[in-house]
């Protein structure tokens, strides 16, 4: 495996972060009061994790050849 797909599997991972976050979002919307709270953790934790996806990605990304 080359760095360069391995940034990409992070890549792949930051993009599904992406979309639960954006679907937790959604079903904020019409929730509860008392989820919110959770809600709103689950939610900072996936942009945590994004983050710390993207971050791996690019630092990968910058690497030359083989893992």
């Amino acid at each position: 495996m080359t760095y360069k797909e391995w940034a990409q599997e992070y890549y792949e991972s930051a993009r599904i972060l992406e979309e639960r976050l954006k679907n937790l979002k959604e079903q904020m919307k019409s929730a509860p009061s008392e989820a919110l709270a959770e809600m709103g953790r689950r939610a900072e934790l996936f942009r945590i994790m994004r983050y710390e996806c993207l971050s791996t990605a690019k630092l990968l990304g910058a690497r030359k050849g083989e893992c």
